[in-house]
């Protein structure tokens, strides 16, 4: 089953994300499945403070799945989350 609306999935291109994998995960079209890529709507962002969130015991680089701040995230972390949110 796919989700009825699109899944909103934020990448930080903020320093410390960008040079800790961030540059990476922006190539997500060349990495996901096109069911997967059709059901987000993805956008790099200039932060979105989890270097800054002491609640977080991870590092660099993050993205948000929705309301969801995830860290030390690599292109099959991110494809395995992102099909798991899609198909929920």
């Amino acid at each position: 089953m796919i989700r009825k609306t699109k899944v909103s999935v934020k990448i930080c291109v903020g320093t410390a994300c960008f040079v800790q994998g961030g540059a990476d995960l922006l190539l997500y079209q060349d990495f996901l499945d096109p069911v997967v890529l059709a059901n987000c709507d993805i956008e790099g962002v200039s932060c979105i403070g989890g270097c800054k969130d002491d609640t977080l015991k991870t590092r660099p680089p993050y993205i948000q799945i929705d309301d969801k701040i995830y860290g030390e995230m690599t292109q099959d972390k991110m494809c395995a989350l992102l099909s798991e949110v899609v198909h929920a």
